[in-house]
């Protein structure tokens, strides 16, 4: 069991957050729903949750499906082990009550490289005292890790992205619309019969008593708090907590990720606006069109007031997907449309 310990001050802090990476990497549990009795019985469950795609295939079908065919082996390996803990660093702390995609991804491939290895670490060797049970790394994993944590982090935000790309971004709209209509009937209870029958209301495995949040999973710890994020998500019916398994003084808060209530069926995948709304979020897009001449990352940082960090995931990922050529000039790397960028801005 593990428990939240919150006081007033952690309960006066207790809030919903609304993450479109949380929703990316709940969808990723329904890669585990394959196996026997128990795994057709929690599809079965996702299903029902999370409604159905396109061609009548369930949700877990589409990320199944997804992950092959982009082929996504990080995502994959993550998710199918025997381990019982998956690293934190894949759901970010937020920082507002609405996160943006972009801002979590850049927060996945800018993790500090000692807080990925020790999470990679924990999920691989377990920690009894935890309750949490290690297991294999696949190779895909391994060979991703030998390349070094910064460009491992930066794979990870990668595919994590594709994956939206492919399954999740399509149907955000009516996902999210379910998102809020969850935290609307959910802040009415609130208002009616106050915070603890939220707290308890949220999972048959979520108790609440004055002493804070019991949770009846695996692991096994007992967790002061300042907050308590609760986070609703749309495809697996199961509940996930995100807690810091790091020492040190700044300890990120803990989060609830749980099964939002039941919403309308998505349908089919709308059809995508241009080929460039497909590929590109709004940074990029903005970005991209600024380099139809050489700039280097200190100057679009300044043009478009933005971190230099920033930036440069942002230009990573345009350059790996073929959209900008990357020259020197003395000390500065500049980067520049391609051919093939300006094509697909010309059909957008």
């Amino acid at each position: 069991m593990l428990r939240i310990e919150l006081d007033a001050l952690a309960v006066a802090n207790t809030r919903f957050v609304i993450s479109p990476l949380y929703n990316v990497t709940d969808s990723l549990w329904l890669l585990r729903s394959t196996a026997g009795a128990a795994g057709a019985a929690a599809a079965a469950r996702a299903a029902r949750a999370g409604g159905r795609g396109a061609g009548g295939r369930g949700p877990g079908a589409l990320i199944r499906e997804a992950v092959r065919e982009r082929r996504l082996a990080l995502l994959e390996s993550f998710f199918t082990g025997a381990w019982t803990y998956i690293p934190d660093f894949l759901n970010p702390q937020p920082e507002q009550h609405e996160e943006s995609l972009e801002r979590e991804l850049h927060a996945v491939a800018t993790v500090a490289p000692e807080r990925l290895a020790q999470e990679v670490r924990t999920m691989l060797a377990g920690d009894a005292a935890l309750g949490i049970a290690g297991g294999r790394a696949p190779r895909a994993l391994l060979r991703a890790l030998d390349r070094g944590e910064a460009e491992f982090a930066e794979l990870v935000a990668a595919e994590l992205h594709q994956l939206w790309q492919a399954a999740v971004g399509p149907r955000w709209p009516v996902l999210r619309a379910r998102i809020d209509a969850d935290i609307a009937r959910r802040a009415q209870l609130s208002a009616r019969h106050g915070l603890a029958s939220v707290l308890g209301g949220l999972h048959p495995r979520v108790l609440y008593d004055e002493e804070g949040v019991r949770l009846l999973v695996d692991a096994r710890a007992k967790l002061p708090a300042k907050a308590l994020y609760l986070t609703p998500t749309v495809f697996s019916s199961e509940l996930h907590v995100s807690v810091d398994p790091l020492p040190g003084a700044r300890q990120l808060r803990p989060m609830i990720l749980y099964p939002a209530f039941p919403g309308p069926d998505p349908g089919p995948e709308p059809a995508s606006a241009s080929p460039a709304g497909d590929l590109l979020g709004a940074t990029r897009a903005r970005l991209l069109a600024d380099l139809d001449v050489p700039r280097s990352t200190t100057e679009l940082a300044e043009r478009h007031r933005l971190a230099a960090s920033t930036v440069s995931y942002h230009l990573g990922v345009l350059h790996r997907a073929g959209l900008l050529v990357r020259t020197r000039s003395g000390h500065r790397a500049l980067y520049q449309q391609t051919p093939r960028a300006e094509a697909l801005r010309q059909e957008g």
